[in-house]
């Protein structure tokens, strides 16, 4: 079974706008110290196309593995040992590490419900997500029919 990713929630599409406005900042002060433009056009165009390329587009659940397509690229986790709703809204927590929101969020998080766990996810309401474990980690997603993945995952 293979999904596209949810529509992007308002959250997301907040701090995606937000960066934007930001390197757009960068762009004017570089108007008033021109030194700086080719540190903001550097910077810039690297955490921009990084995190673009780094946007999960697809799901997919086959032979007991899940696999995460990015617009360039995948990772894959095996075997799926369980899939489960999300249950009420994510707490609080913190990004170990990845990208907390321009275009998605992917990477290493930590809070109190799922301890130390992966997310790729382009929305962050609850009905849209569901939890992926296996026995070394456990995953976030958000598919475009969180219902239907989770009936078909059989979990």
């Amino acid at each position: 079974m293979k999904q596209p990713v949810a529509s992007t929630s308002r959250a997301i599409r907040i701090v995606t706008a937000a960066v934007l406005i930001l390197n757009a900042g960068l762009y004017v002060a570089a108007l008033i110290q021109p030194a700086a433009i080719y540190a903001a056009v550097g910077v810039s165009a690297i955490v921009l196309i990084s995190y673009f390329l780094w946007t999960p587009v697809a799901y997919e659940l086959a032979g007991g593995e899940l696999s995460v397509h990015f617009r360039i690229g995948g990772k894959r986790y095996s075997p799926v040992t369980k899939c489960s709703p999300v249950e009420g809204p994510l707490r609080a927590g913190i990004r170990v590490f990845g990208n907390g929101g321009l275009f998605a969020g992917s990477g290493i998080f930590w809070n109190r419900k799922y301890g130390l766990h992966r997310a790729y996810v382009t929305s962050t309401k609850p009905e849209d997500l569901v939890l992926v474990e296996t026995p070394d980690t456990r995953i976030l997603i958000s598919p475009q029919d969180a219902g239907a993945w989770l009936r078909a995952s059989g979990r």
